[in-house]
């Protein structure tokens, strides 16, 4: 793949060499710094001034044509989970996107507006804008003639500094399933904390949340909308050994927690219909 550099901007957005020879676009804004390949429309570094990065990456991650990178913002689309046969979380997170436009905003901000290939079922877009925040905006539209199902989700991957003492605050009263034992819970605390390998599927919650790291001294906030899936999940000691992409120790350092519609909140679209998920990503310096 030869991507063009027709969006440059000068100072604020480049194209560069990344890892495995991979394309990625390196964004400066006022606020923050950026940088996602084309694989996968992959945001794989935000970073605020004078704050650590807010996206983990696996420093076991194989940056490959046909893999997936693991860290950063995985798009998952238009399935969640296995499917006989079929990539894990679907193939958009294996594609190679292309770049529609870039844009620096009048509050110094940068936009940059990435596009599946064309299918003849739908158009699918991804629209990311770096500043003082990380907003992240899926578009899809329906273009067939029948109605189209599919699951969505922003798997992001947030750096933390020890999952032991990190806290996850909002979902208080949301039902949802834990993957590892097969059966639904409503949540009964303020706050969710970690001892053990988590997987859970929070289902018709549309609610931000906040991620407290005591360690880093900094609150991370979730705001969604278009969204009423939030995915929480840390692999902890046995299936980070296992995992050939991800370090066995990594798991200290990283939670997930994902903004989608998977499961029973999957989006059905009618023809002509779109469909839009958001996340914005913020972070607050504590004492």
């Amino acid at each position: 793949m030869n991507p063009s550099n027709h969006f440059e901007i000068p100072g604020s957005v480049s194209l560069q060499t990344g890892k495995g020879g991979l394309p990625l676009i390196r964004i400066e804004s006022a606020a923050s710094s950026a940088e996602i390949y084309y694989h996968g429309a992959h945001v794989s570094h935000f970073q605020r001034r004078n704050e650590p990065p807010l996206l983990f990456m696996s420093e076991a991650s194989e940056f490959e044509a046909g893999k997936p990178i693991r860290g950063g913002v995985p798009i998952v689309f238009p399935w969640f989970g296995a499917r006989d046969g079929m990539p894990m979380h679907g193939f958009a997170r294996l594609a190679e996107w292309n770049v529609v436009t870039s844009k620096l905003l009048p509050d110094g901000s940068v936009m940059l507006h990435f596009r599946l290939p064309h299918d003849d079922m739908f158009d699918t877009d991804f629209i990311v804008t770096v500043g003082e925040t990380l907003a992240m905006e899926l578009s899809v539209t329906n273009t067939g003639r029948s109605d189209f199902r599919f699951e969505s989700c922003l798997h992001t991957y947030f750096q933390i500094g020890d999952i032991h003492q990190v806290e996850i605050a909002g979902l208080k009263g949301a039902r949802y399933l834990d993957t590892l034992v097969s059966q639904e819970f409503t949540e009964a605390e303020e706050t969710i904390r970690f001892t053990g390998e988590t997987d859970r599927v929070y289902q018709n919650s549309s609610a931000g949340v906040e991620i407290r790291d005591p360690v880093l001294r900094r609150i991370i906030r979730v705001r969604k909308s278009g969204s009423l899936s939030t995915v929480v999940w840390n692999p902890w000691i046995a299936k980070s050994q296992r995992m050939p992409d991800f370090g066995d120790d990594e798991y200290l350092r990283m939670l997930c927690v994902e903004s989608g519609n998977v499961k029973e909140n999957a989006t059905v679209l009618k023809p002509g219909e779109t469909s839009i998920l958001r996340a914005e990503i913020s972070s607050e310096v504590t004492s």
